[in-house]
């Protein structure tokens, strides 16, 4: 189990009894929805508890990544089922995932799993479970889909100013006022699919950054409602970098040098404005924690099952597993353990552990405070079965063999507790159907022994 082959568990549990445990698991304890069907239901519950516990007890850094994550299924009649070749999972349920990545250790503390046309209306044909960042906010300001979407998954970071860095998918004016409204600073690449983003002249842009040199930084700035609306561009080798944001500087970072080759071959080297080194700084923080998850061997890989939530269920296990490596490796300051390594410890602790539900040692001794009688704190002993007695019975609560004797030396008006010393001797026996029944004499009390 703990070298070779990581998955070695035979010694502890056999794959039967696994296969009992899993059938009989629930992720919920909601009863689902009469009146509408929810595809969702058996997972909705606990995405719910990963996002309120993280909410709870994580305080993301000042930057985050926003991005997508794939949590692969083949089954294509799976809810919420897409299929999105740039993946190298491309099939199975996508989750807009986010990441923050102090020390380059990212931990991702909230996730969305995409709905799309599987997401229920309830009788009225009205959403049944409807976002708080729906209509328009209190500037009268309306959301959209995508930003709707933006607002949600930085909910916990409203208010803070902290920053969230986004790809081309989230390229939304109105996503990243909305942002600012809710004291959250946007920023997101912009790229053209069949037109460019509203409020933003791209075709303009490139036309003004024809002929400048490797690394000109300019940006243009708008006015919306009061907000001030930046365009930020950076001229590449083959295009103008593009990126949308209501803050930003246009300062270089000396310390974040990049190099393109010239037409002609030369290299040449310039350093990246401030908006665009925080971009390339945190793009990667969603996939670095999804190559983890896969990366050797996923939970996906080697947790076969045919039933949708369970696929759900490692999804988040596997995210929380790459969390606290990155979390111990924060607090040590240190590199991060190999996937496989903490797994292996991480199993061995859980199978091994001696910490009961209070947070003490199960091997501690126990002492009970003094004029305390219902709360003290019982300590559970492997014990070995009493001779002479046969299988537990659960429906009683005792061994079987002594009930019945019991039952038989009722039967006969035998005291159980106490056998008066009267009509049966010491060394005598008496049949009671399958047992014998010994007496011996202990002071002016008869002993009941029994013998098979």
């Amino acid at each position: 189990m703990f070298g070779g082959a990581p998955f070695r568990l035979s010694q502890f549990m056999s794959l039967n009894r696994f296969k009992a445990i899993t059938a009989a698991m629930e992720y919920t304890d909601i009863d689902p929805p009469t009146t509408f069907v929810d595809k969702f239901h058996h997972v909705r519950q606990m995405i719910d508890a990963f996002n309120d516990h993280y909410a709870e007890e994580y305080i993301p850094s000042w930057l985050s990544c926003l991005d997508e994550s794939m949590n692969s299924w083949l089954n294509k009649y799976c809810p919420g089922f897409m299929n999105v070749p740039r993946k190298p999972h491309p099939n199975g349920n996508e989750y807009h995932s986010i990441a923050d990545g102090d020390d380059g250790h990212p931990v991702m503390w909230r996730i969305k799993i995409q709905e799309g046309k599987d997401r229920p209306k309830d009788a009225t044909g009205k959403w049944a479970f409807p976002s708080k960042f729906d209509g328009t906010n209190a500037k009268g300001r309306a959301y959209t889909k995508t930003s709707t979407l933006m607002c949600e998954m930085t909910e916990p970071i409203h208010g803070t100013g902290k920053i969230v860095s986004m790809d081309s998918g989230f390229c939304v004016t109105a996503g990243i006022l909305h942002l600012h409204d809710l004291g959250v600073y946007g920023q997101a690449l912009i790229k053209k699919r069949k037109y460019w983003p509203k409020d933003v002249p791209g075709d303009q842009i490139d036309q003004y950054f024809d002929g400048k040199p490797l690394g000109f930084s300019k940006t243009l700035k708008q006015d919306m409602d009061g907000i001030p609306f930046y365009v930020h561009c950076n001229r590449d080798t083959k295009f103008v970098t593009k990126m949308m944001s209501t803050h930003g500087l246009l300062t270089t970072v000396p310390d974040h040098i990049t190099y393109r080759q010239k037409p002609s071959g030369e290299w040449v080297s310039f350093a990246y404005p401030e908006f665009l080194s925080h971009h390339n700084h945190s793009k990667h923080w969603v996939d670095d924690v999804n190559n983890r998850r896969h990366d050797p061997i996923g939970l996906e890989q080697v947790w076969h099952t045919k039933w949708w939530p369970t696929r759900q269920f490692t999804f988040i296990c596997s995210v929380a597993e790459s969390n606290a490596v990155h979390c111990r490796a924060r607090a040590r300051k240190d590199s991060a353990t190999p996937q496989l390594e903490f797994r292996r410890n991480l199993a061995k602790l859980m199978l091994f552990n001696r910490i009961g539900d209070d947070g003490t040692r199960r091997a501690s001794p126990i002492r009970p405070r003094k004029r305390v009688r219902d709360d003290r704190v019982t300590e559970h002993g492997l014990v070995s079965r009493p001779k002479y007695t046969g299988m537990w019975d659960n429906s009683i609560n005792n061994w079987a063999c002594m009930y019945k004797l019991v039952q038989h030396m009722q039967n006969k008006s035998i005291n159980v507790l106490e056998l008066l010393w009267g009509p049966y001797g010491a060394g005598t026996q008496h049949v009671f159907r399958d047992y014998y029944l010994v007496l011996s004499k202990t002071g002016n009390l008869t002993v009941a022994v029994m013998v098979l």
